[in-house]
């Protein structure tokens, strides 16, 4: 089935057979819904019931003030997990709103049967305890990277950390960033106008060169 195909490009249920990813889907109450471009999935707020996975498309996961101003906490990827960090701290409900960015299968587990191993202890729970690990590290990081960006001083600053950290990720000075410019500007928390000054900028300086989302970095220094 199409379900399984797409699933197993997940490093949830990466190298596992149909007959074991059917029992993980009834195992974890799994039920996968198709969201179209711009779509909530999950809302700001809402009541914690089950954890997410981005079976296959993209997403953002952002945050909304009093003033209406929106901020763009992380982009989240096919394969990529939404909800878990408020799960196992216990929180009643989601601290950021997720949209779909294209259309998008999304798989919702029951939160309770997700992270808690059943009378049974079966390889199911077995096998998701060691892959949440290392998907809770992966975002880890990717937070400590918005960290140092943010952490810069200029706007330039900030787009250049952004860039290099990207490129690093691509191993290629070609590579294609997740954000238009107006996600990249509430990424980094600055203005829209600011940020195409500045990219106009370092592309006349011969420091970049880009085409919609897709960026080369010419000379920058490591």
């Amino acid at each position: 089935m199409e379900i399984f195909k797409v699933l197993r490009k997940s490093d949830l249920f990466s190298q596992i057979d149909d007959q074991t990813i059917a029992k993980m889907i009834n195992c974890f109450d799994a039920k996968g819904v198709v969201f179209e471009k711009g779509q909530q999935i999950v809302g700001q707020g809402q009541e914690i019931k089950d954890i997410i996975l981005l079976a296959k498309g993209e997403a953002n996961a952002q945050n909304e003030d009093l003033f209406g101003n929106i901020s763009i906490i992380l982009n989240i990827s096919s394969g990529d997990f939404f909800g878990v960090e408020e799960a196992y701290a216990e929180e009643p409900c989601y601290k950021d709103s997720l949209v779909a960015t294209e259309q998008s299968l999304v798989v919702f587990f029951n939160k309770d049967k997700l992270i808690s191993p059943c009378a049974n202890n079966c390889l199911c729970h077995q096998i998701l305890t060691k892959r949440l690990v290392k998907i809770l590290s992966s975002r880890s990081l990717a937070l400590t990277d918005k960290i140092k960006h943010l952490s810069q001083r200029g706007i330039k600053d900030k787009v250049l950390s952004y860039l290099q950290t990207q490129s690093r990720h691509a191993n290629s000075r070609y590579f294609d960033i997740p954000f238009n410019k107006t996600e990249l500007a509430n990424y980094l928390a600055v203005e829209r106008s600011a940020l195409s000054s500045v990219l106009s900028k370092l592309k006349k300086e011969g420091i970049i060169d880009f085409e919609k989302k897709r960026f080369f970095l010419k000379n920058i220094k490591e």
